[in-house]
């Protein structure tokens, strides 16, 4: 697992900025040159001056804060970190975040030091495609490698449009028909993922794609022997009924189908179980006044080779209430 960089203290050389103390230890400082100035009052233009240079030094002071930050992996974003991931032998995917580059760094720094770890084969594992949501390593026996792969193909399908779009069916053995809308030939996809399993699981396309990666010499270690297979799914209905308080408007309630897939595409991960909670809290924004969960009734628990897939959410409005 990589390192959470969450977890690591702020670094020191990052100063907090405040303007009212930069301008004290100026107008302390003219004071101290002359003190003729000890009644200086605020409307004098030499503090009008003072102001003017104190806010350009918490300008000044801020972008040197953010020079630094864009060295440090934690920190880093954007074009700023893809330089400093190309110092690692790390580059971006199409339409990779900036966490999941970080991630990646990490994996591969950390896979550096061994002759073939956990943290190396995953690091392969999540470079080996942008369709991929997640990536578990394990050993079930000494030399034996098992990469379990979840499937974010159809998150990524569902972004896409025209040539990318076009490239995604080439993939899956499809292709535009003359005249095909994005809207079609995106429906003759997701119907191919879907094909092969509940959501999240992961189609052959990928499993070869992720494998013929991992076999190559430059990634799989000579003694190990390495199986990619696609993450355990478990599908989950959700069913609950939402109860509003009266002055709650009803676009409240028509959002939280979409605003609880969203939470759960970024939260769903290998090894991550799906809690009553979870599921009552992701149904909870303001103007909720309370949520009655039927279904799941308890936790659902899955191995770090597994992974929870929505199969339905039906989410109904109770009424109002205090």
């Amino acid at each position: 697992m990589a390192l959470d960089l969450s977890s690591l203290p702020a670094p020191a050389l990052i100063e907090a900025l405040d303007y009212e103390t930069i301008l004290a230890r100026m107008v302390s400082d003219l004071v101290a040159r002359d003190p003729s100035y000890s009644a200086i009052l605020e409307s004098d233009p030499a503090i009008k001056i003072l102001e003017v240079a104190a806010a350009r030094e918490l300008i000044l002071r801020g972008r040197i804060n953010d020079s630094f930050k864009a060295t440090l992996i934690a920190f880093s974003s954007g074009s700023d970190l893809d330089q400093l991931s190309a110092f690692y032998g790390v580059t971006r995917q199409t339409s990779e975040t900036d966490a999941d580059l970080r991630e990646r760094i990490v994996l591969r720094i950390q896979g550096s030091s061994t002759a073939g770890g956990a943290s190396w084969y995953r690091y392969q594992g999540l470079s080996a495609s942008a369709r991929l949501k997640d990536v578990a390593v394990s050993s079930p026996s000494p030399g034996v490698v098992e990469m379990a792969v979840l499937s974010g193909e159809r998150i990524k399908v569902e972004s896409e449009t025209g040539t990318a779009l076009d490239t995604s069916a080439t993939y899956y053995g499809l292709t535009r028909t003359t005249g095909e809308t994005d809207a079609d030939l995106k429906t003759r996809i997701l119907a191919a993922i879907a094909n092969q399993g509940s959501d999240g699981t992961a189609t052959t396309q990928l499993v070869n794609e992720v494998n013929t990666h991992i076999q190559g010499d430059a990634v799989r270690v000579l003694t190990d022997t390495v199986n990619t297979v696609s993450a355990t799914i478990t599908p989950a209905d959700v069913t609950a009924v939402v109860y509003l308080y009266p002055d709650t408007p009803s676009s409240v309630f028509t959002g939280l189908e979409a605003s609880l897939t969203a939470a759960f595409n970024a939260a769903v991960g290998l090894g991550w179980d799906l809690t009553t909670s979870w599921l009552i809290s992701s149904l909870h924004p303001s103007g909720v006044q309370r949520v009655e969960l039927s279904s799941p009734t308890s936790n659902i628990v899955v191995g770090p080779s597994a992974a929870v897939a929505l199969n339905s959410v039906n989410i109904t409005l109770g009424g109002y209430d205090r």
